[in-house]
C-alpha cells in the first residue's frame, strides 16, 4: 500500500507564468506610497482607490463591528424595537444605558443596518437586525465567540501553540479537552439552535423520500433527526452521539420515535447493513486521519448500494471565501481538532474510503451548507 503524499513537500521553484509575474508586479505598485497619493487625487481611479481604502479599513475595524453586534445581542437592543418605533431616551431606559451610550450603540449598529433611524431620534430595527431577530442561531454564536475571541486575544501564540484553548475545553468530543460538563448544554442549545435552518437546506435539496431509515452519526440532540421526521414520519430514524451528548437528549423533549444511541463513532460497532448514515457539519470537526478512518468504518458497515450524506461549510465556495478560509480556519485551529475542506477533497476521501459515487447537490446557501451524497458500490 503506498503511503499518502506528504503534505507539505519541499518547495519548488516559484511558477514562471506571466499571471503570477504580473501580480507581483501589481504588488509592488499598489505598496508604493507614491503611486497610492497619485491614485487618491486622479480622477479615473479615484473611486477605485477610495474602495480600496473602505476595505482595508473593514479588515482593521472587523473587532469593532463584531463587538456592536455583542452589544445589540447583550443589550436586547433589537427585542426592544422589534415591530415598533422608539426614541433614543426610551431605548436607554430599556436597555439599562445612559441617553448617550445608547445613542452611540444606535449610531453604530445602524453603519451595519442593524438598526435604522426613521426620523432623527427615532429608531426602529435595520435590515439585518430582522434577519437576526428571524435567525436565533446568530444571537448563540454571538454569545458562543466569546469563547473564541478569549483565544484569539493573542493569534500568534495559538498558533504556535494550539494545545491549551477554551474551544478545546468547550467540545466535549476534542482530544485533549477537559470536557467541562456545563460546555454539554450550552454545546446542546447551539448545535439546536443553528442546525434548524441548515436541516431545511439539505433535506430541500436531498429528498428522503425513497429511504426507509436513516442513522445521523454524530447527531447531537437529535435536531436534524427532528426535521426529518416532521418532513418523514414514517422513516426509522437513529441518532448516535457519546453518551454525556445521549443524556442530554433524552432529558430534552425529544420525540419518541427517534433513537438515541451513545456510542462512540471511532472505535466502537456500527450498525451494519445499514442504508443511509448521515454526516452533519462532523467531519470539518476531526483531523484527516480520524475522518479516513470514520469514512472507512461508514463504507463498511453500509449495505451494498447503501448512501452516505456530508453536509457542511467548505472552502472554495466562491463567493463565501473569507467563511471557509478564514473564519473555519482559525476557529478550527484554536478548537485544536480538524479542518475546513474543499469538495474535492471530501470527494478524493470517500473514493480512498471504497465509496464509487459521490455526487454533489445544490444547497440553497451553499456559504452555510454543501452537500455531497456518497454511495456504495451496489455489487
Amino acid at each position: 500500500m503506498l503511503a499518502d503524499p506528504d503534505p507539505w513537500p519541499d518547495p519548488q521553484p516559484p511558477p514562471s507564468d506571466w499571471r503570477w509575474r504580473w501580480r507581483l508586479f501589481r504588488n509592488r505598485v499598489l505598496a508604493n506610497q507614491k503611486f497610492q497619493k497619485w491614485a487618491a487625487k486622479m480622477p479615473l481611479v479615484r473611486r477605485i482607490a477610495s474602495q480600496k481604502a473602505v476595505e482595508l479599513h473593514h479588515l482593521t475595524a472587523g473587532f469593532v463591528y463584531t463587538q456592536t453586534l455583542t452589544a445589540v445581542i447583550q443589550s436586547n437592543l433589537l427585542a426592544v424595537l422589534q415591530g415598533r418605533i422608539e426614541t433614543t431616551k426610551s431605548v436607554a431606559a430599556m436597555c439599562g444605558l445612559s441617553p448617550q451610550a445608547a445613542f452611540t450603540l444606535l449610531t453604530a449598529s445602524r453603519a451595519l443596518k442593524l438598526t435604522d433611524e426613521v426620523t432623527p431620534g427615532h429608531w426602529m430595527v435595520g435590515e439585518l437586525g430582522a434577519s437576526v431577530l428571524g435567525n436565533p442561531a446568530v444571537a448563540d454564536m454571538v454569545r458562543h465567540h466569546a469563547v473564541l475571541y478569549r483565544d484569539l486575544a493573542d493569534p500568534l501564540a495559538i498558533l504556535r501553540h494550539r494545545e491549551n484553548t477554551g474551544l478545546r475545553n468547550y467540545w466535549s468530543y476534542v482530544p485533549g479537552g477537559t470536557r467541562l460538563e456545563e460546555s454539554h448544554r450550552e454545546y446542546s442549545r447551539l448545535m439546536s439552535s443553528s442546525l434548524a435552518l441548515i436541516a431545511d437546506h439539505i433535506l430541500d435539496s436531498y429528498p428522503l423520500k425513497d429511504y426507509a431509515s436513516l442513522i445521523d452519526v454524530a447527531g447531537g440532540t437529535g435536531q436534524f433527526a427532528r426535521v426529518v421526521k416532521q418532513r418523514y414520519p414514517e422513516l426509522s430514524t437513529t441518532v448516535l452521539d457519546l453518551p454525556e451528548v445521549v443524556s442530554e437528549a433524552k432529558a430534552l423533549s425529544t420525540p419518541h420515535d427517534i433513537r438515541f444511541v451513545a456510542t462512540d463513532m471511532f472505535h466502537s460497532p456500527l450498525p451494519e447493513n445499514s442504508e443511509l448514515f448521515s454526516l452533519i457539519r462532523v467531519l470539518h470537526d476531526h483531523d484527516d486521519e480520524p475522518v479516513k478512518q470514520l469514512l472507512s468504518r461508514l463504507h463498511s458497515a453500509l449495505r451494498p448500494g447503501g448512501h452516505l450524506l456530508i453536509a457542511e461549510p467548505m472552502t472554495g465556495t466562491a463567493g463565501a471565501e473569507s467563511i471557509g478560509d478564514t473564519y473555519f480556519s482559525f476557529y478550527l485551529w484554536a478548537m485544536g481538532s480538524g479542518r475546513p475542506r474543499t469538495a474535492k477533497e471530501l470527494e478524493a476521501m470517500c473514493l480512498a474510503a471504497g465509496f464509487t459515487r459521490i455526487r454533489e447537490f445544490k444547497t440553497p446557501i451553499p456559504a452555510l451548507t454543501r452537500l455531497l451524497v456518497a454511495e456504495k458500490s451496489p455489487g
